[in-house]
């Protein structure tokens, strides 16, 4: 038996959940699919900034993400491989929530909204067939067929679309070449791979005897050390998520699990080294991705609308990432419920978002890789904090513009 939804969503993470949940309070039947399962721990700086609390009230879903009870970040500091040390104010309050709450948080709140959520699903193809795409899944060794009206692409920024082309489907065996048609090689063109870069994280305790300095930060800490950088932020319930973007070539062969990964990264920077010892690890909340992409620049569309991750994957040092993935998402569906009413036939759909996504998301992420290259210099950096006291507005300045303004 076919089932019959007016979208599909494939990937049920931060963006994907969002869409599902904007779309399915508009009336629409919604599935959300993913090969995972969920809640689950993710690399991520687990950091909401300021502007992406604008766009979760627009989607509904702002007191959801406060009933969790997130931890408050107000500043940002900096603390370079030379040693200097950048203190800024943020914009706003930001939040700092784990994934492993958020994700449960929203896929709540799209079941809640009337959509169908089924993990554990891998989708093997995606054809085109009377005005209506044919998706063909896989779950507990069993196929089926699904069909929907439009299908949006949720699916991370791990390099799928390279996978599709190849003719792979998640699990990575061979399949069909359903969805291969639908997947330009512009996707994998605007989006390479950066040799070697591997995310980790994993969270921590603040011990009983922390000095007060410690238990009552409220800043999000980026450390930035020779093969890369740490980002430091508090979360729900005292916790704090301790996240690291490295090249994998400055990893000895020895430390290659996330403890011993981030326990080398720590080795690097003095400053880091006596902030995390009043930390302690907690056991199953580690996660690791590779290779990490960084976008040259945003894909809205690759046969389908794109978003989260899948349209670009910023710098972490600008703490931005799920703002966009947000943002994504609300552009995303509110074009989608047009085309869906037949106020936009596919083309036309495809304009606009490409243009929106364009218009949005081109500056912070340009901004974002200057921000990094600049930050990430030995050499550079050293002027950076004296630049930064002589000229505050200059500092903010740049900082501000890798954020996201919605227009």
């Amino acid at each position: 038996m076919t089932t019959i939804y007016d979208v599909a969503v494939l990937g049920a993470g931060v963006a994907g959940s969002a869409a599902a949940k904007s779309l399915a309070s508009q009336g629409w039947n919604t599935v959300l699919l993913d090969r995972q399962r969920f809640p689950r721990h993710k690399v991520c700086g687990e950091f909401l900034s300021p502007e992406s609390q604008e766009t979760l009230s627009r989607l509904g879903l702002l007191d959801a993400v406060h009933a969790l009870s997130p931890s408050v970040i107000t500043s940002t500091s900096l603390y370079l491989e030379s040693g200097g040390v950048i203190r800024l104010p943020l914009p706003g309050a930001a939040l700092g929530i784990s994934r492993y709450r958020l994700d449960a948080c929203f896929h709540q709140e799209a079941a809640a909204a009337g959509a169908c959520i089924r993990e554990g699903v891998t989708v093997l193809s995606a054809e085109l067939q009377d005005g209506r795409y044919s998706l063909t899944l896989r779950s507990g060794g069993q196929t089926e067929v699904l069909r929907a009206r439009a299908v949006i692409a949720a699916w991370g920024g791990a390099g799928l679309a390279g996978e599709l082309l190849a003719g792979r489907d998640l699990s990575g065996e061979r399949r069909g070449v359903g969805i291969a048609p639908f997947v330009r090689r512009e996707a994998v063109r605007q989006s390479p791979q950066v040799p070697g870069l591997v995310g980790v994280k994993m969270h921590y305790r603040i011990a009983d005897s922390a000095p007060h300095s410690v238990q009552e930060n409220n800043a999000v800490e980026l450390y930035f050390f020779r093969g890369g950088y740490a980002g430091l932020n508090r979360v729900e319930d005292g916790k704090v998520n301790i996240a690291a973007l490295l090249n994998r070539g400055d990893i000895p062969a020895k430390s290659r699990s996330v403890s011993a990964m981030l326990e080398e990264a720590v080795s690097r920077h003095s400053a880091l080294q006596e902030r995390i010892a009043g930390l302690v690890a907690l056991p199953d909340t580690a996660a690791a991705v590779s290779p990490v992409r960084i976008s040259m620049r945003p894909v809205a569309w690759s046969g389908f609308p794109l978003i989260g991750d899948a349209v670009c994957r910023i710098p972490p040092l600008c703490g931005d990432g799920m703002s966009m993935a947000l943002r994504s998402a609300e552009l995303c569906s509110a074009s989608a419920d047009r085309y869906l009413r037949g106020e936009l036939l596919l083309g036309d759909w495809e304009r606009e978002y490409k243009a929106a996504i364009m218009r949005e998301f081109s500056k912070p992420l340009r901004w974002g890789r200057f921000a990094e290259s600049l930050l990430s210099s030995a050499l550079l950096s050293r002027a950076l904090p004296a630049l930064a006291r002589l000229a505050p507005r200059a500092a903010r300045g740049m900082i501000q513009a890798t954020r996201l303004h919605v227009r």
